[in-house]
């Protein structure tokens, strides 16, 4: 069962300026979300360690489920997986199943928060994929912090940003520190802008300028391994224009194991 049917909608683009951040068109939306085709993203081909060619990527291995902005009112919030609004809890009452990754980009105020759920016929259909996400899931948080890749895409913004951001590939786990907690029927991933001071002026460049900024955001685990190639999108996703100052505000109360968890950098 799919978490959340995409919507197909006959309104004109006047009407595409949401008042929450929701599901929008890929073209002419403000506050809105969508999914991009991972074909339009180029990554490490078959031969790459000897020949260097990109390619375009397979299509995201992944089922996009939902992206989320919100404001918190309590600080860093950690374990967003288990609160009931999220889009994990959400989807289980559903009825949907599927192992699920979430990825959340974390500040003190505003957390973005990406879900996707893992198809297993599309695992089965691409053994070099399945292999790797499997060594992913599986393996240690030194692994998975080395290995975790975004390619950006300023889809619509002006100069400044542009050169900020770029358009490169990039190991966040280089700049970011990583967390993780783990579950049976899931994955979250934590990246603290917090705790880098260069990842913190870029993040809070972008946030000043959001309402005017259109990125495209790419998401795979590297291959540096012959049998790891081709590389291949687990997900990508398009925010458009975001509205921060009308982003939900969260003051759900987490409950943090006394244990903690380990903070990862690459």
């Amino acid at each position: 069962m799919k978490a959340l049917l995409r919507r197909v909608s006959t309104r004109t683009l006047k009407e595409f300026e949401f008042e929450t951040f929701q599901e929008g068109p890929l073209e002419g939306s403000k506050n809105a979300w969508t999914c991009c085709a991972g074909e339009t993203f180029r990554v490490r081909g078959k031969d790459y360690l000897t020949d260097k060619v990109k390619e375009p990527s397979a299509p995201n291995a992944f089922d996009l489920v939902e992206v989320e902005i919100f404001k918190s009112t309590t600080g860093k919030v950690e374990n967003y997986a288990m609160c009931p609004e999220s889009a994990i809890q959400r989807a289980r009452k559903n009825g949907d199943k599927r192992f699920m990754l979430m990825v959340v980009f974390q500040t003190m105020t505003i957390h973005l928060v990406v879900t996707w759920a893992v198809e297993p016929r599309v695992m089965d259909e691409d053994p070099v994929m399945k292999d790797l996400w499997e060594r992913y899931l599986n393996g240690s948080e030194q692994f998975r912090t080395e290995r975790f890749k975004v390619i950006p895409r300023i889809a619509d913004g002006g100069f400044f940003l542009r050169r900020l951001v770029g358009e490169k590939p990039g190991l966040l786990g280089k700049r970011l520190s990583f967390r993780y907690h783990q579950t049976e029927s899931h994955l979250l991933v934590v990246c603290d802008t917090v705790t880098s001071s260069f990842a913190s002026r870029i993040t809070l460049a972008c946030m000043d300028q959001a309402s005017k900024l259109t990125i495209d955001l790419g998401f795979l685990i590297e291959a540096t391994a012959t049998k790891e190639l081709p590389e291949r999108l687990f997900g990508a996703f398009r925010m458009s224009k975001p509205d921060l100052d009308g982003a939900k505000p969260l003051t759900w109360t987490e409950d943090i194991p006394k244990n903690g968890t380990k903070t990862v950098k690459a």
